[in-house]
This record gives C-alpha cells, sequence and structure tokens, in this order.
C-alpha cells in the first residue's frame, strides 16, 4: 500500500472511532426545461456513512459566507464512490443540512478527507 493509501485508510478509521452514522441524500435535479424554467425527472439516492461534526473556529465565521450555526464535516474519501456535490442534504437523525462548498484534501492523487459546509 502506498503512503498515501495509508493515510486514507488511517482517516477512515479515525473518522469511524470518533464519528457517527448519517445518510447523504445525493440530488439529481433531472432535466432543465427553459420554458418552463424547471427541473423534471429529477431524483435522489440514499447513502450510508460515517461523519464527524466540528464547528467552525470563530475566526473562521463570516457572517456571510460561514455562519455562525454551520457545522464543518469530515468524511473519509475512501468511504465514498464519488465526493459530496453542492446541494446535497446530509441526514443526521431528525435534523437534514444542505451540503455548501467542500474541500478535498488531497496531497498527490490519492483523496483522504471530503471537509464539508453544511447548514439546516
Amino acid at each position: 500500500m502506498s503512503f498515501y493509501g495509508e493515510m486514507a485508510e488511517l482517516a477512515k478509521e479515525q473518522i469511524e472511532e470518533f464519528g457517527r452514522s448519517v445518510i447523504l441524500r445525493r440530488n439529481n435535479q433531472g432535466d432543465y426545461d427553459p420554458a418552463t424554467d424547471s427541473f423534471s425527472g429529477g431524483s435522489s439516492a440514499d447513502v450510508s456513512v460515517i461523519a464527524l461534526f466540528t464547528k467552525f473556529e470563530q475566526n473562521e465565521i463570516d457572517g456571510t459566507i460561514i455562519l455562525r450555526d454551520d457545522k464543518k464535516v469530515l468524511i473519509a474519501a475512501s468511504s465514498l464512490a464519488s465526493p459530496p456535490q453542492h446541494n446535497d442534504i446530509l441526514v443526521d437523525g431528525d435534523y437534514e443540512y444542505k451540503v455548501l462548498p467542500l474541500d478535498i484534501i488531497r496531497p498527490g492523487d490519492t483523496p483522504l478527507i471530503y471537509k464539508l459546509q453544511v447548514r439546516k
């Protein structure tokens, strides 16, 4: 196993140890109809993942891009076939969070962690 492969496995183990099971609801808006300015034929697919919820540091909260109640969520990249997308939904028990911009922690070519910003 390569060095980055080992790092990806370590990241997954740590997130599984300290995180909790949530649902990532992947949304497909379907086809856009410019005549009606709407989408049709959309669907969603639920994927179970382990996620680690953390808070943004006070100095990261700017009141515009990052709000006080936003959460930072870490998901091991190796636990998903593809990265979460903007506007996917993270379901944590009774709470649903909209996925906002995300960072992919990727030294070299191996994605290790998806770092999400989510909002209720």
